[in-house]
């Protein structure tokens, strides 16, 4: 029996780190419902008592959400700006439906970035609906309602992988997918889910893919080919990555800030707890008079804040005593505010109106630094899945005529007029193509990240002639 449902030793290792910012994210309901981030102040006493307070003391504690607002800030930061996006014709269909249930490129590499900060890593799987034949099973079908699709996996659905060297190249020769399946019966109105392993492997340099279902006694076993019917040398499937897309697990670059983030809730519960505490005053009395002499002159007992007047006896005195609240818990809090904003957490807040935008890049150039490398990891693994769906459809992929590459201009830095006409020159010389300079103002602001070559040169050919000042 194959041990398809054992976990590599790294996922193992990374997973509470992951569990920690998903959480997180989640934010505060979420975050609540595990115990360990919040631990009881008196964890030996199992007393009913100790657990009603414990469950006030976690109800009471304020879960700033630091980490969420800052993966909203840094994916607002790559997507202010549309993808630049250039498919061939056998495969733009990808652009509105790459997945196969309506979401389109660009959702998919959200879904990415949003998955590579709090992880550090992800995959995409291309596929194609096998179709059962007299001859077994084949990819080649009706292409009219057949089509590669592109599948995301986050970091929880890839528990192992490995790699070889093979003819002095690393190859990936097998990785597993955990996936969760749910069927409905239309007839009961009932839902029943179960997991399944979805195993890719390179067997004699051919790529098999096998799907043991949760229960099944046999896994199902498929050989997907490309265009012209021939198995695939690789395994179609693109690891991404906070450093690198290898396989190899990258830190995720989350994780410190929600460390912070979680120790900043445990101070927030002591600062809480200390507060409930500390704003109920105490009455102490003293009185020369024995106890049952002090219940015949006060029948009611004592009420603090009543109307009423109270006999003490000669010498008896009333005091009230409320605790003076301390500070160190506050000055804890704030200490792990300021930690957080050095971590990431300063992109989603407004600098000071004194501050120049360069002394703002200077001071966010660690963030952005990794935010861009997450940014061009993510486009080069959903440009890898574009080449092997058009694998899948057209035969040869067309490297060049593919291009998807996501934002990485964070701040808002439109070309000079001096820009772009050292740009011009440094065309006009030869040192650089009329495309490269096409980019670069793309990139400067200058040209939407929209507007292909193929667009700019189409509207210049259909437009008329432009007069000359000489015209009488």
């Amino acid at each position: 029996m194959a041990n398809y449902s054992d976990i590599r030793a790294e996922y193992a290792e990374a997973l509470p780190g992951w569990q920690l910012v998903k959480r997180c994210v989640a934010g505060a309901r979420e975050v609540r419902k595990h115990d360990i981030y919040l631990p009881q102040p008196d964890p030996e006493n199992k007393s009913p008592e100790n657990q009603a307070r414990y469950k006030q003391y976690k109800k009471r504690a304020m879960f700033l959400n630091v980490t969420g607002r800052t993966r909203t800030g840094l994916m607002g930061a790559v997507f202010r700006k549309t993808a630049e996006l250039t498919l061939p014709t056998g495969v733009d269909y990808l652009k509105e439906n790459a997945s196969g249930d309506g979401a389109s490129l660009e959702q998919l590499s959200k879904e990415a970035v949003g998955e590579c900060l709090d992880t550090g890593r992800g995959g995409f799987l291309v596929d194609f609906p096998t179709v059962k034949t007299e001859s077994g099973v084949s990819s080649m079908a009706d292409l009219a309602t057949k089509r590669a699709l592109i599948h995301f996996y986050d970091a929880l659905a890839i528990i192992d992988w490995d790699e070889q060297v093979i003819d002095g190249v690393k190859k990936l020769v097998y990785v597993n997918l955990q996936e969760s399946v749910t069927e409905f019966n239309p007839a009961l109105l009932t839902r029943k889910t179960f997991k399944q392993n979805r195993v890719l492997l390179l067997i004699e340099g051919k790529y098999v893919q096998r799907v043991y279902k949760e229960g099944a006694a046999d896994p199902t076993e498929t050989t997907p080919t490309d265009q012209a019917g021939s198995a695939f040398d690789h395994i179609p499937f693109s690891f991404f990555g906070a450093q690198n897309n290898d396989a190899s697990v990258d830190k995720s670059p989350l994780e410190d800030l929600a460390d912070v983030n979680i120790l900043h809730y445990g101070n927030s519960a002591t600062v809480e707890e200390s507060g409930f505490i500390s704003s109920q005053p105490t009455l102490f009395i003293t009185t020369d008079i024995d106890s049952d002499s002090f219940i015949k002159l006060n029948p009611n007992g004592m009420h603090i804040g009543s109307t009423r007047g109270y006999n003490l006896g000669k010498s008896g005195t009333a005091t009230l005593v409320q605790a003076q609240e301390t500070q160190l818990s506050r000055a804890l809090m704030k200490d792990k505010e300021e930690q957080m904003l050095m971590i990431g957490a300063r992109i989603v807040q407004q600098g000071s109106g004194a501050e120049t935008a360069e002394a703002v890049r200077i001071r966010y150039s660690s963030d952005n630094s990794v935010l861009g490398t997450i940014a061009g990891n993510v486009s080069e693994a959903i440009k890898r899945a574009i080449l092997d769906a058009e694998r899948f459809m057209i035969g040869e992929p067309d490297e060049k005529g593919t291009v998807f590459w996501l934002n990485q201009a964070f701040f808002d830095e439109t070309m000079t007029a001096q820009d772009i006409m050292a740009q011009v020159q440094l065309w006009q010389q030869g040192f650089i193509a009329k495309s490269d300079v096409r980019t670069n103002l793309r990139q400067g602001g200058v040209l939407e990240a929209d507007r292909t070559d193929d667009k700019i040169d189409e509207e210049l050919a259909n437009q008329p002639p432009v007069g000359g000042s000489d015209e009488q």
